[in-house]
């Protein structure tokens, strides 16, 4: 495979600094001493597999790792995006134009490891049908249709490069999902999994020599809960609402939970004298103002809200994962996603002929969809097949500090057209769950008071204050 990861750098002195750690709840001196005096290399890494081997997997969390991830499949992006104590920087498909990047190609095996049924000609029909997806991208990119819009023509074998920084606790939770775990289905994750346990052993062989499974391993919710409500994969009901976003729940009573946390923390007041001045609306309201105007607003931390999005796009969940600090549940694309669920973009819908052509690539993609399945193509890597405009239906957890970033960064002017849509349809439930709290939120230049886009701004200020004013 084609498809590379290179740890391209990584903490200096690993043992040593995993070793003062392992030392200084149980060592006299201060902190510099104890690292200063670590300098015996054999001794270092013989007390971190000593207490690692304990269980206190804290102390690796001290070594970090910077990856290269170099023409992987959006498949593998997607599957490393959901690990959330990691940073990642990926290239824009909004951007950047992919008609030359280049695509995956499948093992062609089956469940069991075996070569499908006329595996080289499925491996052609592949191959020339990923190709004219390429071109049909690259006509619409030429016609004026945006990039951001072009990109859902391109299927989920596509190559992708991005950048990963982790914690060795981190790196090690990532390679047993890899190898043993939800990615252990995937040739090409497994593949990577293998090359980025190699260099890890190279570089700290005190914790990734002798890596083996942990827990219990694999587990295959989807065929579980199949299972559980008698029902088989093809009769699984696809959902289909007229609603893009639902507020499926709430912290209770929100605005006198922060109000509550904010005197709690700052005043001597008992609950019970709090409780009688939160009787009071206006002073209700003048402490989540208060809270509000805080540049540190941990109060907002305590009320959480759990939203359902549905039909969200397979491109537009990229730019939701890289807000961190959520609980975000995506379905695994090879057993809910359907090729016949899919997002027309309004400046395709506006040409009727690019519609058409639109509509023919998904319909092509579907026929050689079926043709794969039914030749037992291992649902992995039938993933591939899928589109970036073909739509599924996720859940998100975030508490309101979160929420205000996520807004404040999604609903602007210049937030991609998919994702700004569901900020403010979250932004219109959460407005009627909360008004004290959420009426202050919308755009940066709404909450602060200023563009903070400069020379890219979109010049409307006054028109977004009044907006989302009236909102």
């Amino acid at each position: 495979m084609d498809s590379k990861v290179k740890i391209i750098g990584y903490t200096k002195e690993p043992d040593r600094i995993t070793a003062s750690g392992a030392r200084i709840s149980t060592t006299a001196g201060d902190s510099l001493t104890i690292f200063e005096n670590a300098t015996d290399t054999a001794k270092n890494q013989d007390l971190v597999r000593k207490v690692y081997g304990f269980g206190h997997q804290s102390l690796i969390e001290h070594i970090y790792f910077n990856l290269a991830f170099i023409n992987v499949s959006a498949y593998v992006e997607q599957f490393m995006l959901e690990f959330r104590l990691a940073s990642f920087t990926v290239k824009s498909r909004r951007y950047v134009d992919f008609s030359k990047m280049g695509f995956t190609i499948p093992s062609f095996l089956d469940e069991n490891g075996i070569p499908i049924e006329h595996a080289a000609e499925m491996e052609k029909a592949y191959t020339e049908h990923m190709s004219y997806l390429f071109e049909e991208y690259d006509s619409f990119v030429k016609q004026g249709i945006p990039k951001e819009d072009a990109r859902f023509l391109l299927p989920y074998c596509y190559r992708s490069n991005f950048y990963c920084t982790l914690n060795a606790r981190e790196l090690v939770h990532v390679l047993q999902a890899m190898l043993f775990g939800r990615g252990k289905g995937l040739a090409e994750i497994t593949s990577l999994g293998n090359d980025l346990l190699a260099q890890a052993a190279e570089a700290c062989p005190f914790i990734f020599k002798d890596f083996s499974p942990t827990g219990i391993g694999f587990q295959d919710k989807f065929q579980q809960l199949s299972k559980i409500l008698s029902i088989g994969a093809e009769e699984v009901p696809q959902h289909n609402s007229d609603t893009s976003v639902e507020l499926l729940s709430y912290t209770q009573n929100p605005e006198q939970t922060v109000a509550r946390a904010a005197l709690i923390a700052y005043t001597n007041l008992s609950t019970g004298e709090i409780e009688g001045l939160l009787e009071d609306p206006k002073k209700l309201q003048e402490v989540v103002e208060f809270v509000l105007s805080n540049q540190r607003p941990r109060e907002l931390e305590q009320i959480m809200f759990t939203f359902r999005i549905n039909g969200i796009t397979l491109a537009g969940i990229t730019h939701l994962t890289r807000h961190r600090m959520q609980s975000i549940l995506i379905p695994p694309f090879q057993d809910v996603c359907r090729c016949a669920r899919y997002c027309v973009p309004d400046t395709v819908k506006a040409d009727p002929a690019l519609l058409g052509r639109f509509q023919t690539a998904y319909s092509k993609t579907a026929e050689l969809h079926e043709v794969l399945r039914s030749k037992d193509l291992n649902k992995y890597e039938l993933s591939y097949m899928y589109l970036s405009g073909n739509v599924i239906d996720i859940t998100t957890t975030m508490n309101a500090r979160e929420l205000l970033t996520f807004i404040a960064l999604r609903s602007c002017n210049r937030a991609q057209w998919e994702v700004r849509g569901i900020s403010i349809s979250m932004l219109n439930l959460l407005r009627e769950a909360a008004p004290a709290i959420f009426s202050h939120y919308g755009p940066n230049c709404y909450v602060n008071g200023f563009c903070p886009e400069g020379r890219k701004s979109c010049g409307q200020f006054a028109q977004v204050q009044e907006w989302f004013g009236k909102k």
